[in-house]
């Protein structure tokens, strides 16, 4: 019999993530679903909780929150029997916009006690540590990597508007920065304003950065935008929105399963929205094909 340990994190989307704890129960014990749930206390408790839970015997742990706590809980789950389960309760929300799981929480609940198990691939971002941190999304180090900083200091925007809002205000002030990037196949030299590496098509709360990428081809899909005017700037913005940049110029899209990346100067950087501790210059991205297990 599937057990599910629901990992919520109540601080998720403003702490309005708390409210829906006791639908989550209910919607759960109508299904007939055996199932603990746990409320997160701290930054990288969920991950805590999560390892707990596998070694208990759960058969599926899902993250109750945004992309955060999704990569907090799979952090915990990768390589082994145990599948992840997303209830998409956060801000943004884009990793199950990538599987294909509702955002009502009806919905949602059903697929995670009906749905599919499948693998997806899993990103690695090495720098300093030479163990490297995990991403199962996106990853971005350039204007991306400041509005998740800046959306991440917001006292009352959340959510789609919230990243919109930061965008903006980094379309004016985000100085571009030289860039070295190889990978098998391409190479790159210039200055750029956004480098990210997408697991799936979408980021900052429905950016569709990459579209129709998917978390199971063993690829990331890197862009690379040249830096230009704020002017300039400004369509290319409302394109990285609806995801129809390929026709504007100065805009690269390629598939990679290794790239390093070489920067002129620390940028902030993020895994699914969460901040790096220190800015990055030196790293090497790669694809782990297949590495996590999902329910979708």
């Amino acid at each position: 019999m599937m057990r599910i340990a629901v990992i919520l994190n109540p601080v998720a989307d403003r702490g309005r993530a708390a409210e829906k704890a006791e639908a989550i129960s209910q919607g759960l014990r109508a299904r007939g679903v055996s199932f603990s749930l746990f409320r997160t206390e701290a930054p990288g408790h969920a991950t805590e909780l999560a390892l707990k839970a596998r070694k208990e015997g759960f058969s599926v742990v899902a993250a109750a929150g945004g992309d955060g706590t999704v990569n907090e809980v799979a952090q915990a789950l990768m390589d082994t029997g145990v599948a992840l389960g997303v209830l998409p309760i956060g801000s943004g929300n884009d990793f199950s916009r990538a599987l294909g799981i509702p955002k009502a929480l009806p919905q949602a609940l059903e697929v995670l006690c009906r749905g599919t198990v499948k693998k997806v691939d899993v990103g690695k971002v090495i720098t300093e540590d030479p163990q490297g941190r995990f991403f199962f999304n996106c990853f971005g180090a350039g204007i991306d990597g400041q509005i998740a900083l800046d959306y991440k200091r917001m006292r009352y925007l959340r959510g789609e508007l919230g990243y919109l809002w930061a965008a903006v205000l980094e379309l004016f002030r985000f100085r571009g920065v030289q860039a070295r990037v190889e990978a098998e196949g391409f190479s790159y030299e210039g200055r750029v304003v956004l480098l990210p590496l997408q697991n799936g098509p979408f980021a900052g709360g429905g950016f569709q950065l990459a579209p129709g990428a998917r978390p199971d081809d063993g690829f990331l899909d890197m862009v690379v935008v040249d830096d230009r005017s704020i002017p300039r700037r400004i369509p290319v913005l409302k394109s990285l929105r609806n995801g129809t940049y390929s026709r504007l110029p100065g805009i690269r899209r390629v598939r990679v399963k290794r790239v390093r990346i070489e920067l002129e100067r620390p940028l902030p950087a993020h895994l699914d929205g969460e901040i790096l501790p220190e800015g990055v210059t030196r790293l090497q991205v790669e694809a782990i094909p297949g590495a996590l297990k999902v329910v979708a």
